[in-house]
């Protein structure tokens, strides 16, 4: 019989850290071939083309939720591709965007290989969550529960920037029907997925049955409904000190934003907010912009405000190169979260 390549689904909140587990999983695949399909809820495909240098294929499905804008159809010939022999790849990884909803990927994608991706073989559901998200309460919020509940693997990620994980990986294992894997900086081993996790459980009690995952829900109502995105691309370089104070004040009806700027004298940086939260880091060398291209996601967004708020922020030919310290005292260069 041919062989048949695991296709993993990581899911899971906003800033959450799933690209960190991509990009990790890429850096450490030891020889492993990782095939990436990437959905960027926004114009722009920045995670697909922040991974693009690394994985052995890339597929970008940008402007929407995965599980909304790709039919079982489409993805399935997708898949086909990506998953025929000729390619030789040994996992394939779907990272969606923090606004898709686990069930309906998974729905989407058995009905995937039960058609067209005969190649494909469900690898399980992965779901990242963020030990600072969940440290206040120390307990998993009800927006976490179903998907929690669904997962083959939950990674908790960040576990690094919380004084005690140990009550949240306690409430987390008391729902999830598999493991819990507590990590620093997105650190998943490859082969925990190419041993797909859900070939063994897939009839545990909590995990979805392949009919009832085909069963649409009459109640389904996507958490992001009233979610809208914003995505700006301009080629002038901006200045660090007006950008940081952009950044700081918070762009009304923004909750995250992440994309690749340049300022001037320097190489490009990879930015990210996460509500208050800014993270900035060197963009990977086969990234290369000549000034902005952001994406910013949230909801009563003014798309002209926002352009003319980065507008604003243009870097002055005349003055030279100003210092980057106003942005580089938000960098994390030796680590990649949340990206």
């Amino acid at each position: 019989m041919s062989r048949r390549v695991p296709v993993v689904l990581i899911a899971g909140h906003l800033g959450s850290g799933k690209s960190t587990v991509v990009n990790h999983l890429l850096r450490q695949a030891d020889g492993v071939r990782i095939g990436v399909v990437v959905n960027d809820f926004g114009a722009i495909g920045i995670d697909a083309m922040l991974v693009a240098g690394q994985a052995s294929a890339v597929t970008s499905l940008a402007d929407g939720c995965l599980c909304c804008t790709t039919d079982a159809n489409g993805l399935a010939a997708l898949l086909a591709e990506l998953t025929a022999p000729r390619t030789r790849l040994d996992l394939v990884v779907v990272e969606a965007s923090g606004l898709a909803e686990p069930r309906e990927l998974v729905r989407l994608l058995l009905d995937a290989i039960a058609g067209e991706a005969r190649h494909a073989a469900y690898g399980g559901l992965v779901v990242v969550v963020s030990a600072v998200e969940g440290a206040v309460e120390g307990a998993v919020g009800a927006e976490h529960d179903g998907s929690v509940r669904l997962a083959d693997l939950v990674v908790l990620n960040q576990v690094d920037r919380v004084e005690d994980p140990t009550p949240l990986l306690a409430s987390l294992r008391s729902i999830a029907p598999g493991p819990v894997l507590p990590v620093v900086r997105g650190a998943l081993d490859p082969a925990l997925l190419v041993d797909p996790p859900a070939r063994r459980r897939r009839s545990r009690s909590g995990q979805l049955s392949f009919d009832a995952l085909l069963r649409e829900d009459p109640g389904h109502e996507h958490p992001h409904s009233a979610a809208e995105s914003v995505a700006v691309e301009r080629d002038a370089p901006l200045d660090p000190a007006r950008f940081a104070a952009f950044l700081e004040a918070g762009p009304t009806g923004v909750f995250r934003s992440k994309g690749v700027v340049r300022f001037p004298g320097a190489a490009p940086f990879v930015v990210q907010t996460v509500g208050a939260a800014i993270r900035v880091r060197p963009a990977p060398r086969s990234v290369d912009v000549a000034g902005v291209r952001l994406v910013f996601l949230g909801a009563g967004l003014d798309e002209a405000e926002l352009r003319s708020a980065l507008d604003a922020c243009a870097a002055d030919p005349a003055t030279g190169e100003p210092s980057l310290l106003p942005v580089l005292r938000y960098e994390e260069s030796d680590r990649l979260d949340a990206v």
